[in-house]
Formats: structure tokens, C-alpha cells, sequence
């Protein structure tokens, strides 16, 4: 390629990396928003050089597989746990649009509350966080947020041009370890988060999970690590500082306040509490306790009606 055709498409790379970091400070999304979000060709079109970038399904699974095994390399993975969360995830996959998206779901071994997503489809919970959730109905809503980081593209927009790179050749070889890294450190735009958060919910309550359950188990992180004076950074160099370090951090280092989630989930559920009213939903602690998934068996006392 010429040196002037390689510079316009790098810059082109690097506008639309710039572009793909930047969002509203505080936007939040409701309900009736993620409607939209089955769409995202206007997005699209105003980032260059995510469009010039963009992969197919099958580049995007074999990044996240690659990823994974760097991850699953240096933490253990549970299987029977493991099973046991892709149990809980089945019911959620009627609702996501990336239907070539096959999904993967890992416990692995660490008592550091976390969960995260990966590019093409691989979702991580920690046992820590496992241990955390009081319901199947919490852990669902997490694991529906997680795979909205995969259906919205947010994971794989973030690292597509390094993988385009790589591809070049002018990656080095120790990218894939720092990448799977950033990926359970680094937390997503406020923007993508709350799509994520509103996306997921919706993922939950679909399934049949109790919608307040998100709500609940954020309250309960926020008061568990008591999170005062929560900041993050605004610049993708300040998120690089801010995880330096951490090989996987907590889930309150790597997503926005708890507090504040809660407060916008809560809202978002009174908003659509009269389309919820009479409707039965499920709850799960005793699926939890079990580690038997609602799909395998329900159990009574664990529904409860709006």
C-alpha cells in the first residue's frame, strides 16, 4: 500500500478510536430507548472508522476466543458453575439481536466481585461475585448486562482496531495479555453503560426475572463497599492509569457508582410499572443456593406478582 493511502486509513483508524471512546457524560436510557438500540445505523454512520473496521461475527468470536483462553490460562475455571450460569443465561438469548453470536459463559475462581464481557460472546463471572447475588433473578440481571456489552457492540468497538492492526502485522506480541486485562478492568462510556444497564434489564424481565432485582443487588454493593466519593476517569488514558495494576478488578472499580445504576433502574421499572402489573415474575434463591437453574427446575415461594 502506498505511504499516502496507509496514512489517510490509519487516521481514519484513529478518528474512529477516538470517536468509539467519546459519549454524554450522563445520558441514561430508559425503556422506551432500547427500542433503538435494535438499530444502529445512524451510530454507525457518523464513526468512520468503526465502519472501515468492522468485523464479522465469526473475526469477532475467534478475538473473543482468543481472549479467553489468555483469561482461562491464568484464572481457573469452575465448570459445573460455569454450566450452571449458561443454564441461567438460556432464557436471555431469545431476547439479543447479534443472533450469530454463540455465547460463552465461565466461573472462574477468585473472590473478587466481578463480572465481565468479552468480544464475541464470552462472559465471565467471578465466583466472588456468585457468592454475592442473593437471587437468580440478581445474577441474571448481571449476566444480561454483560451479554449487552456484546449485543451493542460496545466490546468489540473498543479493541476491533488493534485487532485490524494485528492483523497487519503491526501489533506486538504481547497485546492479546494486556487486552484481555483491560477487558476486565476497564469500564465502558457512562452512555454504554446505561444502554447496557437498560438493555440487560429488559433481557432479565423478558425471561421472566423479577425486574427489581437489579435495583436490589445494586443497592447492596453500593452499601457493601460503601463506594464514597466513586469517580472515573474521563479520557481512555486516564482509564488506562486508573486500571494499572489490577489484573481484574472489582465490579464497583470497573462500572459506575452502584448507587446511582440502582437509582436509574428503579426509575426505569416505575416508569413500566403498570405494563408489569399482575404479571408473575421469578426470584430464584433457592435455584441460587442450589446452583439448579430455573430452567431445570422451579421452585415454590420464589414467584412474586407486581
Amino acid at each position: 500500500m502506498p505511504k499516502t493511502a496507509f496514512a489517510i486509513v490509519f487516521a481514519a483508524l484513529l478518528g474512529g478510536a477516538a470517536l468509539a471512546c467519546m459519549g454524554p457524560a450522563d445520558a441514561r436510557v430508559n425503556f422506551n430507548s432500547v427500542l433503538s438500540l435494535w438499530f444502529d445505523t445512524a451510530r454507525d454512520a457518523d464513526q468512520i472508522g468503526l465502519k472501515l473496521t468492522r468485523m464479522s461475527d465469526e473475526e469477532e468470536m475467534q478475538l473473543g476466543r482468543e481472549f479467553s483462553q489468555t483469561m482461562l490460562a491464568e484464572y481457573p475455571e469452575d465448570p459445573t458453575l460455569s454450566r450452571y450460569v449458561t443454564d441461567v443465561a438460556q432464557p436471555l438469548l431469545a431476547g439479543v439481536r447479534r443472533k450469530g453470536i454463540r455465547y460463552q459463559f465461565h466461573v472462574i475462581g477468585t473472590p473478587i466481585i466481578n463480572a465481565f464481557a468479552m468480544p464475541g460472546g464470552q462472559v465471565f463471572v467471578t465466583t466472588g461475585l456468585l457468592n454475592f447475588v442473593d437471587s437468580e433473578a440478581e445474577l441474571a440481571a448481571v449476566v444480561g448486562h454483560e451479554m449487552s456489552h456484546v449485543d451493542l457492540r460496545h466490546c468489540v468497538e473498543r479493541f476491533q482496531y488493534e485487532y485490524k492492526l494485528k492483523k497487519a502485522g503491526m501489533a506486538d506480541a504481547g497485546w492479546m495479555v494486556t487486552v484481555a486485562h483491560q477487558l476486565a478492568t476497564l469500564g465502558f462510556t457512562p452512555y454504554q453503560e446505561s444502554e447496557a444497564d437498560a438493555s440487560g434489564e429488559r433481557l432479565a424481565v423478558e425471561a421472566g426475572y423479577d425486574p427489581d432485582a437489579a435495583a436490589t443487588l445494586f443497592k447492596r454493593m453500593s452499601a457493601y463497599f460503601g463506594e464514597p466519593g466513586s469517580t472515573r476517569a474521563t479520557t481512555p488514558g486516564g482509564e488506562v492509569g486508573q486500571a494499572a495494576g489490577e489484573a481484574i478488578g472489582s465490579y464497583f472499580r470497573s462500572h459506575p457508582p452502584s448507587a446511582d445504576r440502582a437509582r436509574q433502574l428503579s426509575e426505569m421499572v416505575a416508569e413500566h410499572r403498570s405494563s408489569l402489573a399482575g404479571k408473575s415474575f421469578y426470584i430464584g434463591k433457592q435455584n441460587l443456593q442450589r446452583r439448579v437453574a430455573r430452567i431445570r427446575e422451579q421452585f415454590p415461594g420464589e414467584t412474586r406478582e407486581l
